[in-house]
């Protein structure tokens, strides 16, 4: 029965980091192998078990095998690894019709929207979008209830604050955040500091993808340093798509955060306990200055994403100059070691990390704009 512990104490531990990017389509899959198992080991007679062992190993293998095809949102180096404490792999030609799956087709499926996808960044924008569809809806009511005065007064407003939560316009700058609308619970700041600690992390992995590696590639033969630097470059490109994807999504759900908790102080929500969720913030009164401090938290997180996507573009260039550096190095004995593959792969991870950072700041700005209504309707008199 041990060919049945697939999956064992020590890849469970390994994996707890992995599951949360996986989503629950691979802990499904994990848990049903564990049933399987279970189900093995504790029922039928023993005779019969060396005939049904196989097949239930097999099918959880299959399960398992198919919550993998999923792994564009893990890095090379995390799937290697659970591949090699598993021993499950996924099978290069699996796919329907037959077709070969090789390295680069794999990390050119690795794209930012499938990663922000399986993040759940979309429900994030989904849920702003549905407040700034009511709150859109509630400014209208109210407004037509004020005198001509007053709501030329809100029309002027909501266009201001619009204009604040313009990321491209340099009106307000880059927002630094001040004293006001400092967090009393700690949702949001714990929020913040996830934004944080994923930049911290993803700064340092890039760093550490790229540091010393002209010493990997000393001493291999020409083919082996292609092959040691097309799987580096590949690693980078993941990681950089991942981590970008991830940050964003960390971004979307501090906005939906914002927006509910300006509501939430509207409404003088009393009842702590029915409202956990709901962060409590000492918001300024001036619906304006409520438009800049949230610009200012949203400019802290597009920085985070320049300065991820910075550095795992710089870990590729590095990357490349030491495969360069190393080629010339033995361009005497083979003149034949290739530089254009690897400097053309490179260049295209760049660029291809270079757009996502753009469309990460676009979503960035696109939920961002669908809180000016919120912002000026919890302002106005109540209907």
């Amino acid at each position: 029965m041990q060919g049945l512990r697939v999956i064992d104490h020590s890849v469970e531990n390994f994996a707890s980091g992995a599951w949360q990017a996986l989503g629950n389509a691979f802990r499904g899959s994990s848990d049903l192998v564990h049933k399987l198992e279970n189900s093995a080991v504790n029922g039928g007679a023993p005779a019969a078990t060396d005939s049904v062992a196989p097949s239930i190993l097999e099918t959880g293998k299959a399960f398992t095998a198919k919550g993998m095809h999923m792994l564009e949102l893990l890095g090379k180096e995390t799937m290697d690894l659970l591949i090699s404490e598993t021993g499950i792999r996924v099978d290069p030609g699996s796919k329907e019709g037959g077709g070969e799956t090789d390295g680069d087709q794999f990390y050119e499926e690795v794209t930012f929207d499938r990663c922000f996808y399986i993040y759940g960044g979309p429900e994030q924008l989904e849920e702003l979008e549905a407040l700034s569809s009511h709150y859109a809806l509630l400014f209208n009511r109210r407004k037509a209830k004020l005198p001509t005065g007053q709501r030329s007064s809100y029309d002027g407003k909501l266009k201001e604050v619009q204009q604040i939560f313009d990321l491209s316009s340099e009106v307000y700058g880059s927002g630094k955040e001040s004293g006001k609308g400092k967090e009393i619970e700690t949702g949001i700041a714990e929020s913040t500091d996830e934004v944080k600690n994923l930049h911290d992390s993803s700064v340092n992995k890039a760093a550490e993808l790229a540091a010393g590696f002209t010493n990997v590639l000393g001493g291999l033969a020409p083919n082996d340093m292609i092959q040691r630097t097309a799987r580096r470059l590949d690693t980078l490109h993941s990681e950089g798509v991942h981590r970008l994807s991830e940050l964003c999504c960390f971004a979307a759900t501090q906005l939906v955060m914002l927006g509910k908790s300006i509501i939430s102080t509207a409404n003088k929500v009393a009842d702590q306990d029915a409202n956990a969720e709901i962060v409590k913030m000492e918001w300024p009164e001036d619906s304006i200055e409520r438009a800049k401090v949230i610009r200012a938290k949203a400019c802290s997180m597009t920085g985070c994403v320049e300065a991820v996507s910075s550095s795992f573009i710089t870990g590729i260039t590095e990357v490349a100059e030491a495969y360069l550096a190393a080629v010339r190095g033995v361009s005497a004995d083979s003149p034949e070691v290739p530089q254009k593959s690897i400097q053309e792969k490179a260049n295209a991870y760049a660029e291809n990390l270079r757009a996502a950072h753009s469309t990460a700041v676009g979503k960035i700005q696109d939920g961002l704009q669908y809180l000016p209504y919120v912002v000026i309707s919890t302002s106005m008199p109540a209907a």
